[in-house]
């Protein structure tokens, strides 16, 4: 699902606190009750004062529903959105200060979770340390860049950790073997967020471009190098280049042309000029992998070509950049201040950092997270909250097989073979059965550059057992307090942590019908990635097989098609429109998800209420639902944020989310008497049914 406004708020460039002293108080956010027995918003699950009284819900279905929060809410002070996501977010924020501030007041066992943690935040916290290092700690890294002379030696620098790279790779499930681990290689990151800000016309790309030149020259003149604008234009048409030949987004989705497995004899005929194995050595010692899963692979091919031909001071500079700007959160206010000032303030709008205990809480977790979900889901997660999710997973997934079966444009051979991945979908809820052990990374509370690298490291040699092992069904993609959720298709497993599991999403006190528009929508959502146009490459065993028909394929396409003609239209900042291709999964998955949920919830209504939901307010069963729906996705974002999101992200923008999608399902017209000439009206002939 990807919930991205968490993603805002835990980026890289996330400062560091001056102060070891929690103090937790935060104006305005209450912590909710783990077994309230009233549901936190309003007295059934919507807060039914931010319905509007003038705009009709066949106009504008989002805005009807949340008017009254649209035109109260604030965006908190360092971020670039805000809704329940991040609301969500600041609570467990808050929690996990509250782990940290008495660990910080006790000895611990060297090794142990609660040592690393108190000793990560104190590294953290120190800045005054920090800013009497400066930039030391990365004067290391700066020689070997130095050092090197030819492209070779500097191909080698990019597999180690912190240096800027062209090409990157790490193990992942072998699509044709999922019980398998391979090494996979892709293109390398950006600096901007995607692509199009490298390679658009005019504003605001234009001036983003002047602004990366300003920064990238600052960088090296804060470092101490000659002729930093000379190094700043070369760098940056190095890095336009590099966008240039990189695949865009859209391209990535499909599995079958992101998976071309070569030996390494192969790739160096591919793509020539590079030490293949000493790269995958460099690695972490992943040359042991016979084979290697070369994806974006004319993009490897193409950029390793321009690499090679550039001059090697233009790649040592622009792998200086890339290594100073990654390592700016670790090193003095002055570095930490610039890289906020183009990250933050100049690219995204955000006019002030967060304050400084936040961002030593954020970058805490995100260092040792999975240290602090240990002790989280202790204090925080009720094991009846699984029951609950278990039993309501159990409703979608009845109801997605009803659905399959009675799809009218599915074949049979196809069917079976849905349904039969379907029935094996795994899910995960909460936290992990099996945690990871970090024991032996050293954590030093007067370290933080050094921490960080010591984890890295750690998470090499993870890899590389991890090559070896083969799959860990028992693996999570999150942290237990991250708010998130997920599909994963090469364990064919949806997860849900205990982070997210929290109002409006999951209320245990709230009325079925909301509970059902939003969680069951959400587990729907993630059901659905198993089946959009990435994920329905692979069976239910995570193979990438085509286990469709030709007729059934055909059909599916042509559904799909419809949905992404829709979303085209849609423009979320004036001159930036969705691409519908790109996001195709998410929305794919967002129909499915709301469409089986309210089977599922019809189901609900049969089994436990007789047949027939009672009216509440004046609202129907069918009306809660709905709305639950909408008020789930409600947000405020700053242009430059929402600009960002809509060409790097896949998850449309939050009224779309909601508008685009209820106005495909039959149910919401009869539940609000929507009628043509309402403007989310669509002609029941031109509304996208696919699962």
């Amino acid at each position: 699902m990807r919930l991205q406004r968490t993603a805002r708020m835990t980026r890289r460039h996330l400062m560091l606190a001056a102060s070891a002293v929690l103090a937790l108080a935060t104006p305005g956010l209450a912590t909710p009750a783990l077994a309230a027995d009233k549901p936190e918003f309003g007295d059934w699950g919507v807060d039914t004062r931010n319905i509007s009284t003038s705009v009709r819900p066949g106009d504008d279905f989002y805005a009807y529903v949340n008017e009254g929060w649209l035109k109260t809410a604030v965006i908190p002070e360092g971020l670039t959105s805000y809704d329940d996501p991040t609301r969500i977010y600041l609570v467990n924020e808050q929690r996990v200060g509250a782990i940290i501030n008495d660990l910080l007041a006790g000895s611990h066992k060297p090794g142990t979770p609660e040592q690393q943690i108190a000793d990560a935040y104190r590294a953290y916290s120190d800045q005054a340390r920090l800013d009497a290092l400066g930039m030391k700690p990365v004067l290391p890294e700066l020689a070997q860049l130095a050092k090197a002379r030819t492209h070779a030696q500097l191909f080698h620098l990019m597999t180690q950790p912190g240096q800027g790279a062209v090409v990157v790779g790490g193990v992942l499930s072998d699509p044709a073997n999922p019980r398998a681990n391979l090494v996979a290689l892709q293109q390398g990151p950006l600096t901007l967020p995607a692509r199009d800000y490298y390679l658009g016309e005019g504003e605001p790309f234009v001036s983003v471009r002047k602004l990366l030149r300003e920064y990238m020259a600052s960088t090296f003149r804060r470092a101490g190098f000659d002729d930093p604008e000379g190094r700043a234009d070369r760098t940056l048409a190095f890095e336009i280049e590099l966008a240039r030949r990189q695949w865009p987004l859209d391209r990535q989705r499909d599995q079958e042309k992101m998976y071309h497995p070569m030996t390494l004899s192969e790739l160096g005929r591919y793509a020539p000029g590079v030490d293949w194995k000493g790269f995958l050595s460099g690695l972490g010692g992943l040359d042991v992998s016979p084979r290697v899963n070369v994806r974006t692979d004319s993009a490897i091919r193409d950029i390793v070509a321009f690499t090679l031909s550039a001059p090697v001071d233009t790649v040592r500079d622009y792998m200086r950049f890339t290594l100073l700007d990654g390592a700016a959160p670790m090193l003095s206010s002055e570095w930490q201040e610039a890289q906020f000032d183009f990250h933050s303030r100049k690219l995204l709008g955000i006019k002030v950092r967060r304050p400084a205990l936040q961002r030593a809480i954020a970058s805490t977790n995100g260092a040792v997270g999975e240290q602090i979900g240990r002790i989280f889901v202790q204090r925080h997660f009720p094991e009846a909250y699984r029951a609950q999710l278990t039993d309501m997973i159990g409703y979608m997934r009845s109801a997605f097989h009803d659905r399959i079966e009675s799809l009218p444009w599915m074949d049979a051979p196809t069917r079976a073979e849905a349904q039969a991945k379907l029935a094996k979908v795994s899910q995960h809820i909460g936290f992990p059965d099996k945690w990871h052990d970090y024991s032996s990374v050293v954590i030093r509370p007067d370290d933080l550059f050094g921490n960080l690298r010591r984890k890295e490291a750690w998470s090499r040699r993870d890899q590389r057992a991890r090559l070896i092992e083969g799959r860990r069904d028992w693996e999570w993609p999150y942290s237990p307090q991250e708010v998130n959720a997920g599909y994963v298709a090469s364990l064919n497993s949806i997860t849900f942590p205990a982070g997210f599991l929290q109002p409006p999403y999951f209320d245990p006190a709230a009325d079925p019908a909301v509970n059902f528009g939003a969680i069951a929508a959400v587990i729907g959502h993630e059901f659905g990635h198993g089946f959009d146009d990435s994920g329905s490459q692979s069976d239910g065993d995570g193979h990438l097989r085509n286990w469709w028909s030709e007729t059934s394929r055909a059909q599916f396409e042509k559904r799909t098609a419809g949905l992404i003609e829709q979303y085209n239209q849609y423009e979320p900042v004036p001159g930036t429109h969705i691409n519908g291709k790109q996001n195709l999964g998410e929305n794919i998955g967002d129909l499915g998800g709301l469409s089986i949920a309210y089977d599922a919830y019809r189901r609900y209504v049969a089994d436990k209420l007789g047949g027939q939901d009672k009216v509440i307010d004046g609202f129907t069963g069918d009306q809660r639902y709905f709305l639950s729906w909408a008020q789930v996705w409600r947000n405020i974002t700053m242009p430059e944020e929402l600009r960002r999101q809509t060409l790097s992200d896949n998850h449309s923008a939050n009224p779309f989310r909601v508008n685009g999608v209820v106005r495909n399902i039959d149910a919401w017209y009869d539940a609000f008497g929507i009628k043509p000439g309402d403007k989310l009206y669509l002609p029941p002939d031109q509304r996208v049914k696919i699962w």
